[in-house]
């Protein structure tokens, strides 16, 4: 009898492991983002934000306001929802009032962390009185505000246990203003990301191989080894960065001084393969869209599955001197 109560025991406990549902993130593979990603969807984000009607995207010209309706309604559209009311956090800058782009998905809960996905959505406007005046700012920055749209509609499929905060930054082009503007205030409200991914200029190809990017501040911390055990040589060392101290320059540098959040920038602008930044001629038609797509899909996933895995991101001991 008691045989006959263990072999029982141990088939309901067998029947009930074998019924368990497989977490939809842990069988996820890319082929299933790439089908969802796709690149005419990511095309026409790309070629609205980066189109003549934006006016290069800047505060003053008022074209950045034409970009953040934009962005405001695919939000709206892709159930990520405002952090602040309407989605904005206010500045100013030189006189002219602006705001970052701040949603959510889910409802945020102070107890659990929180990742943040950033880019800034700015550009340089409009410059000079002949010929092509408008700097439409493709590359830098529509393909990063492009994939933080992407992978924010993407993740929002899903619950989480973790907070999932995406924000477009203004007046980067301005010294990163909207993004310090944000990480004080994330400081003052006792918000601290425990690590943010942001994107810039990830339009063309890495000079080391398709869908490949580098990492700002490789060395200050294990992501990029987290990252290249989900995704295999995806991201990758670039020595100008270093020398150039790109870690500095982009809106992450913002949360790692104020808050001291491991924080990078993930690019494929590397000084070799566009000739166009901060010049008129850096037009959607240059870019590599099915390239920028691969990077945006990886990068879904990439996040996806450590989000889901829980990992930690530390920062090494060297990056303290930064």
């Amino acid at each position: 009898m008691l045989k006959k109560l263990a072999s029982l025991s141990f088939l309901i406990l067998f029947m009930g492991c074998k019924n368990t549902p497989t977490h939809p993130i842990e069988t996820l593979t890319l082929e299933q983002v790439q089908n969802q990603i796709n690149p005419s969807e990511t095309q026409k984000i790309l070629f609205t934000l980066a189109s003549d009607s934006m006016m290069g995207r800047d505060s003053q010209s008022g074209g950045y306001f034409k970009a953040a309706e934009f962005v405001t309604d695919y939000f709206q559209a892709n159930n990520i929802t405002p952090f602040y009311p309407d989605y904005q956090d206010t500045l100013s800058t030189k006189g002219v009032k602006t705001y970052n782009l701040v949603g959510q998905i889910g409802t945020y809960d102070p107890q659990k962390k929180t990742i943040l996905i950033g880019a800034h959505l700015d550009h340089v406007g409009i410059r000079g009185s002949e010929g092509d005046t408008i700097y439409n700012g493709a590359n830098d920055n529509a393909t990063g505000s492009t994939a933080v749209l992407q992978v924010g509609s993407f993740l929002a499929q899903f619950e989480w246990d973790q907070n999932i905060v995406l924000a477009l930054f203004a007046d980067e082009e301005k010294g990163l203003r909207g993004a310090y503007h944000l990480a004080q205030r994330f400081k003052d409200e006792n918000i601290k990301p425990d690590y943010m991914i942001n994107f810039e200029m990830i339009g063309k190809t890495l000079t080391t191989g398709a869908n490949q990017v580098y990492m700002t501040g490789y060395n200050y911390s294990n992501m990029p080894e987290v990252i290249n055990t989900i995704s295999p040589n995806f991201v990758q060392f670039l020595s100008e960065a270093k020398e150039l101290n790109l870690f500095r320059r982009s809106d992450n540098y913002a949360f790692f001084q104020e808050l001291e959040t491991p924080a990078f920038t993930l690019s494929s602008f590397d000084f070799k393969n566009f000739d166009f930044y901060h010049r008129a001629g850096d037009e959607a038609e240059k870019m590599e869209v099915e390239n920028m797509n691969q990077i945006i899909t990886t990068a879904a996933l990439t996040i996806a599955k450590m989000m889901y895995q829980k990992t930690e991101i530390q920062m090494e001991p060297a990056s303290v001197e930064e």
